[in-house]
């Protein structure tokens, strides 16, 4: 079953004081993303010549010890080192391993001082071998070296508080919360903790719609961003001068069904398919990933009783995450405005851990978890 949403985009880019955006860089970010129509609208299909056999899959590590400190709970957060270590956000704390998936030792603990976390929401690597953490509940950026020492910290707006996704905008963030009120700006850049542009609307009545808002980011070294909403096939393009490019949307939905607040339940509002994670490659393309409900799914639930009188779902005892889920890439070329390339993936897969890797999240028989990193490459495209 197919499912459809609306939903509004409230972002916010945050930017440090020494980077800024200028118009040179805005009219090239133009040039390399399509244009849509009247509306800045572009309706995405399928290519002709669509290749479902060009993605190969190669793994590379996993991650997590069945006992000890390389214990590993789910995580979208990741990322390799310089070094190739990976990275991996445990909540309160980082969990890092080598390349070849052995247990190096964990960096950070619980708490709002130097090296403590409270929410740990993005992890990336820098080209001078640091790592970056952002904490927003603690709403704090750390910084550390390759010898996991911690070099600095760098204080960030309150309004991070409740962020949903981020990723790296050259020196800075793009980053997405729910929107507060109507007509207010979804999109705001901030150096420090000063917000210094906003633009965009919001139509958000309320509290209400915060899950609708919700966007899945990427962002690309020119400026360009990528703000896809979780539950409809739809990519809006931004430049960082605040110009909305273009608006993609697929001819196909993603779901039928118009999603309402949780919990999900069996008839009127099922669990949905969902956009996990969006990157751009340098051959100017977007990478999407989904994670799609399997056939059947609905077998693998139970009915649960909630506060109020409402029901919904719990999946079974005896269920597991790839019984009820499976995984698919689409590849857009950003100038014919296309999906050239689409693969369904041997797994469960919800986030980059880099350029071209992906992270698996696989659920045991005992329960526990590990992560699989592999390596995505597109053959002749």
């Amino acid at each position: 079953m197919r499912r459809v949403v609306e939903g509004i985009l409230f972002c916010i880019v945050i930017l440090p004081t020494a980077y800024r955006p200028g118009e040179a860089e805005s009219q090239e970010s133009r040039k390399r993303v399509l244009s849509g129509d009247s509306r800045g609208r572009h309706i995405v299909r399928d290519a002709e010549d669509l290749c479902t056999t060009c993605a190969r899959l190669d793994e590379l590590a996993v991650l997590g010890d069945m006992a000890g400190e390389g214990f590993i709970q789910r995580s979208r957060v990741a990322t390799r080192d310089s070094l190739g270590r990976y990275w991996i956000g445990q909540g309160e704390s980082l969990k890092v391993y080598d390349s070849n998936g052995r247990f190096l030792r964990e960096v950070g603990r619980a708490g709002e001082g130097p090296e403590e976390f409270v929410r740990i929401a993005l992890v990336h690597a820098d080209t001078d071998g640091r790592v970056h953490v952002l904490d927003p509940r603690n709403t704090r950026e750390s910084v550390f070296d390759a010898n996991f020492a911690l070099m600095e910290e760098q204080r960030l707006p309150g309004r991070v508080a409740s962020l949903f996704s981020a990723a790296a905008l050259n020196r800075g963030y793009v980053a997405n919360t729910a929107a507060e009120m109507t007509g207010s700006p979804f999109l705001h850049i901030i150096r420090g903790d000063e917000v210094v542009r906003s633009f965009g609307a919001s139509d958000a009545t309320g509290p209400q719609d915060a899950m609708r808002s919700l966007r899945i980011l990427a962002a690309r070294s020119d400026g360009v961003v990528a703000a896809a909403q979780r539950f409809a096939y739809m990519v809006e393009m931004w430049d960082s001068s605040g110009s909305r490019l273009v608006e993609f949307h697929h001819e196909a939905s993603l779901n039928e069904v118009e999603i309402k607040q949780v919990p999900y339940n069996l008839t009127d509002n099922p669990v949905p398919h969902e956009v996990m994670a969006v990157r751009f490659d340098d051959a100017d393309r977007l990478w999407v990933v989904f994670r799609m409900m399997r056939d059947g799914w609905e077998r693998h639930y139970e009915p649960r009783e909630f506060p109020g009188g409402l029901v919904g779902i719990r999946q079974r005892p005896n269920s597991t995450l790839d019984s009820i889920y499976e995984s698919r890439l689409d590849v857009i070329d950003l100038q014919s405005g296309t999906v050239v390339v689409r693969a369904r993936l041997p797994g469960l897969f919800e986030a980059f851990a880099g350029d071209g890797l992906l992270l698996e999240e696989r659920e045991l028989p005992n329960a526990e978890i590990q992560l699989a990193v592999w390596r995505v490459t597109i053959d002749g495209r």
